[in-house]
């Protein structure tokens, strides 16, 4: 299981004091309220470790200032970036939920056969849809019950109920 989990977008700066607006991927902010540091992950893969100096709210909005960002024109070095947390920092989890970084390496198993691996998440217009590597070949399935089952993280598998979906 990965150890730093994607937890927020960081957005656009915010004032004079190199604030950054953040947007939780979650939709819960408490976490990111306890945050001491954090990694920023910038769109080429460089990773930083920040240090979280402040955070405050502004109406609907959340900020964060990081330690050595203190004008918009340093803050702005961040904006696109993913915040990154470890995943003792991240959002608690409620009994049978789980973060969509577990999905990542699951076997897709369908009527007991493996039959591809799953190896990345992207949201849908509907549901998150599963990017399944089957003999090097890319299929895209939908997250929902129809066609799969909830992840068994004890066995390190998912269900595809419907074969159609892989040309099995």
């Amino acid at each position: 299981m990965e150890e730093l989990l994607s937890s927020a977008t960081i957005g656009k700066t915010h004032g004079v004091k190199g604030f950054l607006r953040v947007y939780s991927l979650s939709g819960d902010y408490s976490h990111l309220k306890k945050l001491k540091e954090c990694y920023a992950l910038f769109p080429d893969g460089r990773e930083k470790l920040l240090s979280v100096s402040d955070t405050s709210t502004q109406g609907d909005l959340f900020l964060m200032r990081f330690s050595g960002y203190d004008t918009p024109e340093s803050a702005r070095l961040l904006s696109g970036s993913i915040l990154r947390v470890k995943r003792s920092d991240a959002h608690k989890l409620k009994k049978g939920e789980f973060y969509i970084a577990d999905l990542y390496g699951l076997k897709l198993v369908y009527q007991g056969n493996e039959v591809g691996t799953v190896v990345s998440v992207s949201e849908g217009a509907q549901a998150m849809l599963l990017s399944i590597d089957k003999d090097g070949k890319e299929y895209l399935v939908p997250y929902l019950p129809v066609f799969v089952s909830s992840p068994d993280f004890s066995t390190g598998t998912i269900e595809l109920r419907m074969g159609e979906l892989l040309d099995l």
